[in-house]
């Protein structure tokens, strides 16, 4: 299963504007460190949102990897309970992560801000296949990362489905 993994031709679809749709390995080691970075969506689409046909479908072992990984995921996950002011810090490249579920009602609603953050002498260095959407996140000024800092809580927003973020 790690080979399946570390194969270069898992396909991310990226409706995104940031990142274009690319082809590269889950798994990676690189540098000594073990790197497992995805998104489950990207490579096998949403139940209301099917993959485009154009982009290959993963095959029955790869959903088996998939399923696999996020077994082990489930099984030894940390679950942390989040107070008002709470700040989490999460190496991408270095934990899997998930958020739960969770509904606004009048008495709590969540402001939930994302941000990325590089410190340059601590930073893993990548593999090609991973260095593209680093770069554009952190290394490319006036270009597909606008700048934004909405500390301050700000009037909800809707976003369309075809720009969300993707890998």
């Amino acid at each position: 299963m790690l080979e399946l993994l570390a194969e270069p031709n898992w396909t991310f679809e990226s409706r995104g504007r940031i990142l274009p749709t690319t082809t590269r390995p889950l798994i990676h080691y690189h540098d000594g460190r073990i790197i497992l970075n995805f998104l489950r969506q990207p490579l096998i689409g949403l139940e209301t949102l099917p993959r485009p046909k154009k982009f290959p479908q993963i095959s029955p072992k790869q959903l088996e990897a998939l399923d696999a990984i996020e077994s082990v995921a489930r099984k030894h996950q940390l679950a942390m309970n989040l107070q008002p002011g709470d700040l989490t810090f999460i190496n991408n490249f270095g934990i899997l992560h998930a958020r739960g579920d969770f509904q606004d009602t009048k008495a709590a609603s969540r402001y939930h801000v994302r941000m990325w953050l590089k410190n340059e002498t601590l930073a893993w260095k990548l593999p090609r296949s991973l260095k593209e959407g680093n770069k554009a996140i952190f290394e490319t000024r006036g270009g597909e990362v606008e700048e934004r800092w909405n500390i301050v809580a700000v009037p909800r927003l809707s976003f369309v489905v075809q720009e969300r973020l993707c890998s």
